[in-house]
């Protein structure tokens, strides 16, 4: 079998390789000696036939390649998932209420923070609430908190959204909250 390619000034080389790459592909046996020699007129000629005044190439070998054997995917329930998607399904976490700079007055310190979050909560996901920068109580997959007992004064809140490792992946804007307690004046001993 010959191939002859017209003159080596006319082709590109970039060609001539190609075509050299593709004869030793197509080659029924990879270990044959691939020969190649000039013609008088200029036409390069690669055979797997010996000529006189041919060059042997020095081709080095094709290395088999072995396909991994195929696994079929797990199911979907237990596909493990990773922070980046995560991270990526949610746009926003909120407060709804109370709303910021809320005067909180006659309930012992004992009120409700409602939130929300676009797309709601995912599951395995959670909420958390922070109270002054502290996680308050357990996080949970509720939209409600009710917290008992907050001393009186100015207040930060937040809530988090918690991953399934519960790593925070996203954090609402702080607001302020005014809790109001009633105080009971001790008479001073005389």
């Amino acid at each position: 079998m010959n191939y002859k390619l017209e003159s080596a000034n006319s082709m590109p080389k970039q060609l001539s390789i190609f075509l050299l790459t593709a004869l030793i592909a197509s080659a029924p046996h990879a270990q044959a000696k691939v020969y190649k020699w000039v013609t008088p007129d200029g036409t390069v000629v690669y055979s797997d036939q010996p000529h006189p005044n041919a060059e042997v190439l020095n081709i080095e070998p094709l290395h088999p390649y072995k396909a991994p054997a195929y696994q079929a995917p797990e199911a979907e329930e237990s596909a493990p998932q990773t922070s980046v998607e995560t991270t990526a399904k949610y746009s926003s976490v909120t407060i709804d209420s109370p709303e910021h700079d809320t005067n909180i007055h006659g309930t012992g310190g004992s009120f409700s923070v409602n939130v929300s979050s676009n797309p709601p909560l995912k599951s395995g996901d959670k909420y958390q609430l922070l109270i002054d920068g502290s996680a308050t109580g357990a996080p949970t997959s509720h939209s409600q908190f009710n917290v008992q007992n907050v001393n009186r004064g100015t207040h930060s809140l937040s809530v988090q959204i918690l991953n399934k490792q519960g790593k925070s992946i996203l954090q609402s804007p702080a607001i302020t909250i005014h809790v109001h307690r009633a105080q009971v004046k001790r008479k001073q001993p005389r």
